[in-house]
């Protein structure tokens, strides 16, 4: 990723964006406190043509180009797309759906891996190796459909940072009572994490992990255990998660940070119906048990 400058990264996304490539438009944002808990709702009219769930399939005008690889359900329909490989293990690309200008996709080259398996070495090397070269970009994951995702070829995400309610959650612990209306567990380094080793990080990863099973009831022989990650500046934070969708409001890793995506504004009035926190406590755990 040596010779991948900002500038070209963007030269490159608005290429794509003019050749009708890459999916991104106009947007609006609806920014609100509720009960201490900030949200912005970024609607997107041009995510209408992003695949929403597992299992739904692209339009055809996306079919054109290659699988990315022989077990995956995304595609690759131009090879510019692709920014970097890394280690052998991943494709550093640009996201065909963006809600930010860039938003990136790191996915397995082993395009076998699925989305409900949990992040392993490769993962946090590469993953690393993006925060070092990028600044000002987080990481998420979505394990599982119940984590939020909706393809299954196994990938993270990088987004412009911090996510709208970072602070709220390095300002108190994770295991009380407090303006974040679920149960998450955090680990801050002495470091900033590209100065972490990946091992490092996998370890910590692996502890706040088995406390996510541990909220959610699951033993070590459950296969899957929905949660989220992020990870931002010198913080990992890992979120055990019960539901992607909550009627008809869904969230991935940033929008239980307060960055929600949506492609109509009718989405916003299912939340704001709802109510936000109501959402976010259904999606995770609630302090006050399953």
């Amino acid at each position: 990723m040596e010779n991948l400058s900002e500038m070209k990264i963007l030269s490159t996304f608005e290429a794509l964006v003019r050749d009708s490539i890459l999916i991104y438009g106009p947007h609006e944002k609806i920014e609100k406190d509720y009960e201490g808990y900030p949200i912005e709702f970024r609607i997107c009219p041009s995510l209408l043509k992003k695949p929403p769930t597992v299992g739904a399939l692209l339009g055809a005008s996306f079919n054109k180009g290659r699988k990315w690889g022989p077990g995956s359900d995304m595609y690759c329909p131009d090879e510019r797309l692709i920014l970097a490989k890394i280690n052998n293990t991943h494709d550093f690309a640009l996201n065909l759906f963006c809600v930010d200008k860039p938003q990136f996709i790191l996915l397995t080259l082993d395009s076998y891996k699925r989305q409900h398996q949990t992040l392993d070495d490769d993962d946090f090397v590469a993953a690393l190796e993006v925060l070092r070269h990028l600044d000002n970009i987080y990481i998420i994951f979505n394990c599982s459909e119940n984590g939020g995702c909706s393809r299954v070829h196994k990938h993270m995400q990088g987004l412009r940072g911090p996510p709208k309610a970072f602070e709220l959650f390095t300002q108190q612990s994770g295991n009380g009572a407090s303006k974040v209306p679920f149960k998450y567990f955090m680990q801050r380094f002495s470091q900033a994490l590209p100065n972490i080793s990946a091992s490092d990080v996998l370890n910590a990863y692996g502890r706040l992990l088995e406390s996510s099973r541990g909220v959610l009831g699951l033993s070590q022989a459950d296969d899957t255990c929905p949660h989220n990650v992020i990870l931002w500046k010198d913080t990992m934070i890992v979120i055990p998660r019960r539901k992607g969708h909550f009627e008809q409001a869904s969230a991935n890793a940033a929008g239980m940070l307060g960055s929600v995506w949506v492609a109509e504004r009718s989405t916003v009035e299912d939340w704001m119906r709802l109510g936000p926190r109501i959402v976010l406590q259904e999606l995770g755990v609630p302090y006050s048990g399953l």
